[in-house]
């Protein structure tokens, strides 16, 4: 993970030296901003802070990242399980529809990927041959990995501060795994009409959709 932050942050600098000799329209927003996500704070299953950065590049174009981390302190309930922790990153490249607008609106192109790990205990899953597992205590790790495309703004509630509206559709690729499983027991599982994807072990595939906001202090 740290070799993939200093990455990211190289890019972003270079980024940045090249915007400084790009801009050539002095109407058009040259804005970088740096942002916090308040909404996976609040998730019950897999909380975390995120936070972002968004480097103006030339005219149209702007890059980002955000990353987010979680662990034991962030935890509201028993459903995070654990040992609990979290961590992803989510690069992102804007193509500005109106640069010259006062209310920045955009296309998006966004990439994440996210490693959860979780120690849960007298709990139960569902194997990949489909057969239910009760067990006393379990190792569980998810890999999640995908992108989305976005349309979003910008919209300013002062000289600096302001809310990233955004929402768009995707897909994503998850794989779960249960390792070092403490007295596992086949058995029927009754469970309610929704449960957490954490309990199917296995790879998946489907659509997946974003839609959010975050707060931003514009530089």
């Amino acid at each position: 993970m740290k070799r993939s932050i200093f990455y990211l942050l190289v890019l972003l600098l270079g980024a940045q030296m090249f915007s400084q000799k790009a801009d050539t329209n002095p109407d058009f927003n040259t804005n970088s901003y740096i942002s916090i996500n308040p909404l996976p704070l609040a998730d019950p299953f897999t909380p975390r802070l995120r936070v972002g950065y968004v480097q103006h590049i030339k005219n149209r174009i702007k890059v980002g990242v955000d990353i987010g981390y979680g662990n034991d302190v962030h935890k509201r309930n028993q459903e995070a399980g654990e040992s609990y922790r979290l961590w992803e990153l989510r690069p992102e490249v804007y193509y500005v529809l109106k640069p010259e607008a006062k209310t920045i609106k955009y296309i998006s192109a966004e990439f994440f990927y996210i490693n959860q790990e979780n120690r849960f205990v007298n709990g139960d899953y569902e194997r990949e041959d489909g057969v239910d597992i009760d067990y006393d205590s379990a190792d569980y790790e998810r890999q999640k990995y995908g992108m989305h495309l976005k349309f979003g703004l910008f919209l300013d509630i002062g000289k600096r501060l302001g809310f990233n509206f955004y929402g768009g559709v995707g897909f994503r690729f998850r794989n779960n795994e249960y390792t070092n499983v403490v007295n596992p027991q086949e058995g029927n599982v009754i469970r309610e009409w929704y449960v957490g994807s954490e309990v199917e072990e296995g790879s998946d595939f489907r659509l997946n959709p974003s839609l959010g906001f975050k707060f931003y202090y514009k530089l």
